[in-house]
């Protein structure tokens, strides 16, 4: 007879075994995903980042860089976003479609071209459909205008920017768009680029160029401050506009014409101001040249007049040593037979006698 198992007794044999081993290792296994699971949400958030902690899909709390831990999935959920000091780059996309006309290799240079080869420099082409000008913009002197832009934001406050998620993006750019808008259509042409080299060097005019960057900005931020007051804040705030302003390509050749003729207008005028200079200089340089001489001859001719004068001045201040009477004589004898010589007759009378004399003068021819 086959002998029986006492009763109470835990029944033997291989299937026995077997089946104890393998719920011991699935309780082990099952213990152990569950302590990954317990610890799942522990985990190291970098530097440049910051976590936020859904819990049943609600934000509850923000952690910074360092180690988190927070309940597993599906109790709590973590989300990382870039830290506060983090700049994120969005490009306007609506501002880059491609509006550039293709570049002719055989054009000429830039400014010189004529015919069809004028309208083959590459930049962006106005279309017949208004439609297709969405890139350009309206300025305050009734100009045009195109924009490439680029934006670079911070998150600030990362539960709204988590609400927001996917429509940050275009958002921005709307805000953008309407604050371009209204910034180009208070501004002229030069002072959004240089267009006209004449009108724009100036240096108010350099400074509102410098300052649009910054009066695009505080409008966008001015309108994202203005959504989170009612309530639809988008959690971030632009750091930075880069942008890159251009004008239609048939607009910007004829610019580039006007600026060529203007550069050699100045050109000659430069000259003519070098020639002018050098005639000045040279018409200073006789001019100094007569003077000194009209002095020198002046200062002869004083000098000679003070010599045939120096005898008339000795008697005049009685020089010493001579009489008065002595001098006076001595002058006319000198004197006199010059002065006769000259004469053609010479008649002298007595002023004591009534008798004349007729002394007859040199022959005249």
């Amino acid at each position: 007879m086959r002998p029986t198992a006492k009763e109470g007794a835990e029944p033997d044999g291989v299937w026995a075994q077997s089946a104890k081993i393998a719920f011991r290792f699935l309780f082990v296994a099952v213990a152990v995903i569950a302590a990954g699971w317990a610890v799942s949400n522990m985990r190291q958030v970098p530097p440049d980042s910051r976590a936020v902690v859904l819990r049943f899909g609600s934000p509850v709390r923000e952690q910074r860089a360092g180690l988190l831990i927070a309940w597993p999935k599906p109790i709590e959920e973590v989300v990382l976003l870039p830290s506060a000091d983090r700049q994120i780059e969005l490009r306007i996309n609506r501002f880059d479609r491609d509006f550039a006309a293709p570049a002719d290799t055989n054009a000429q240079p830039l400014g010189l071209a004529t015919g069809p080869a004028a309208n083959a420099i590459p930049g962006f082409d106005m279309s017949d459909d208004p439609r297709q000008n969405a890139g350009f913009l309206l300025t305050g002197d009734s100009s045009v205008v195109h924009l490439q832009a680029t934006l670079f934001y911070q998150i600030i406050n990362p539960i709204d920017y988590l609400i927001a998620a996917d429509h940050v993006g275009p958002a921005l750019e709307r805000l953008f768009i309407a604050s371009a808008v209204s910034v180009c259509a208070a501004r002229d042409l030069d002072t959004i680029l240089v267009a006209r080299p004449e009108a724009s060097a100036t240096a108010d005019e350099s400074a509102k160029r410098e300052q649009l960057r910054a009066d695009l900005m505080n409008a966008v931020n001015d309108r994202l401050k203005d959504l989170a007051d009612q309530g639809a804040g988008l959690g971030v705030t632009v750091s930075r506009v880069d942008l890159v302003a251009a004008i239609p390509t048939g607009a910007k050749t004829e610019f580039d014409r006007v600026l060529v003729v203007t550069q050699a207008a100045e050109q000659d005028m430069a000259e003519a101001r070098t020639e002018a200079e050098i005639d000045a200089q040279r018409a200073k340089r006789e001019s100094d040249s007569i003077v000194a001489q009209a002095a020198a001859q002046a200062q002869e001719q004083v000098d000679d007049a003070k010599t045939r004068t120096a005898a008339t001045a000795a008697l005049a201040g009685e020089a010493p040593g001579l009489s008065r009477e002595t001098l006076l004589n001595r002058l006319y004898y000198d004197r006199i037979g010059s002065i006769l010589a000259k004469a053609g007759s010479v008649e002298t009378i007595d002023r004591a006698g009534g008798s004349h004399i007729i002394l007859p003068g040199p022959d005249q021819k």
